[in-house]
């Protein structure tokens, strides 16, 4: 037990940074809910934006633009002087500026008279309330075509707007995202930073020339120094792995160990720990220096956590990006994720996603696997 004891004691001179991330990550986890928790409170809320109108028509068309403007929104009735108005949206005390040109309730049934407006460059608000008056008028227009005179549809209009519409959700089986999962969703970027770096360091050390002279000259045999190495490598990714599967406590007590999905969250877990350890026996395979072991764990696993969904979101990413990492087997790992932590009950259309993405998984920590075998014998009989 030779060398699993010295590999233990490597592995412990490691264990404050492995300590320290961990309770960074626990920390950002924390974080991450609790935003995501706030958010989730209240998904949508109209926004008020500090809208000037220049009635110069003072029609009853104009004066129903207006109205519709004032309910969501801070409108403030302005004389037309471009150099106050260019100041306001200069200064931001006004986002948006309607001007409301003579004769536009006479001329909106025949030609559509059409509205100047000024808004913040760039601006959500600006749109927004581009698309909500382009939204009122074409109302006005269908009763004014429908026979309706100019002045009732506008009033027509208006009452529309007061109208509460009936929603019904489609139950399509899926739920709001479980607090409890959120620290899931960043596993791949604390087994990739954390492996990575205390892989390579036991590797690095057990490269020295006087150890390795020393294990030459003792009696354990190669076979017996792969297996004691291999079951210290074991002990330390599955006490790892242990640790990080209590972190749902911190969110959602017990009700997650207890949930439907829980099975899948554990293999899909260990699967994503095979390929985060497979690929750091491949860095500490390659990497003998210290300044590159730390610069190889901050680039992979910055690098695929921004690539595969861990820090952005899958669908917020560009589709180019999202064709090269289904490349990677932790974009897998957070389809999956994403799929567990939205549904309550395995479907089979769900099924299927999943045993696809445990099948890639699986794979890459193979592929992994064997490479570092071939860089290992390659390397051996350089040396």
């Amino acid at each position: 037990m030779t060398v699993f004891k010295g590999y233990l004691t490597i592995i412990r001179r490691n264990l404050a940074y492995m300590l320290g991330f961990f309770g960074i990550f626990t920390a950002v986890c924390l974080l991450a809910a609790h935003f995501i928790e706030n958010n989730l409170e209240q998904t949508f809320q109209p926004e008020s934006v500090a809208v000037t109108v220049v009635d110069q028509d003072s029609s009853v068309l104009s004066r129903a633009v207006t109205d519709m403007l004032s309910r969501n929104n801070q409108v403030t009735l302005s004389a037309l002087e471009e150099e106050a108005l260019t100041e306001a949206l200069y200064i931001r005390s006004a986002q948006y500026v309607l001007v409301i040109p003579e004769d536009f309730q006479q001329d909106f049934p025949e030609s559509g008279a059409s509205l100047q407006v000024a808004a913040v460059p760039d601006s959500a608000a600006g749109y927004y309330l581009d698309s909500q008056i382009d939204a009122f008028l074409n109302q006005v227009r269908i009763c004014i075509n429908a026979g309706i005179a100019t002045e009732d549809a506008a009033g027509q209009a208006l009452r529309l707007l007061d109208t509460e519409p009936e929603v019904t959700l489609l139950d399509t089986g899926r739920t709001a995202v479980s607090f409890s999962a959120v620290p899931f969703q960043y596993l791949p970027y604390m087994y990739l930073a954390v492996l990575i770096y205390s892989v390579s360091y036991v590797l690095k050390s057990f490269r020295n020339r006087d150890i390795c002279l020393r294990l030459d000259a003792s009696p354990v045999s190669p076979a017996r120094r792969f297996l004691q190495g291999s079951a210290a490598f074991l002990l330390l990714f599955l006490v790892f792995w242990f640790l990080t599967m209590l972190l749902p406590l911190l969110f959602g007590g017990l009700e997650f160990y207890t949930g439907a999905m829980f099975p899948w969250y554990l293999a899909n877990s260990l699967l994503m720990l095979a390929d985060s350890a497979s690929l750091a026996f491949l860095v500490g395979t390659l990497v003998h220096d210290d300044n590159a072991i730390n610069a190889m764990a901050n680039v992979l696993g910055l690098g695929c956590s921004f690539l595969c969904g861990v820090f952005v979101p899958l669908e917020l990413l560009g589709e180019n990006v999202l064709r090269f990492s289904r490349f990677l087997p932790f974009y897998w790992y957070e389809v999956i994720n994403a799929e567990l932590g939205t549904h309550t009950s395995m479907t089979e259309e769900m099924s299927s996603t999943i045993f696809q993405g445990f099948l890639i998984q699986a794979v890459f920590a193979l592929a992994f696997f064997c490479l570092t075998l071939a860089v290992s014998r390659r390397t051996d009989r350089k040396a």
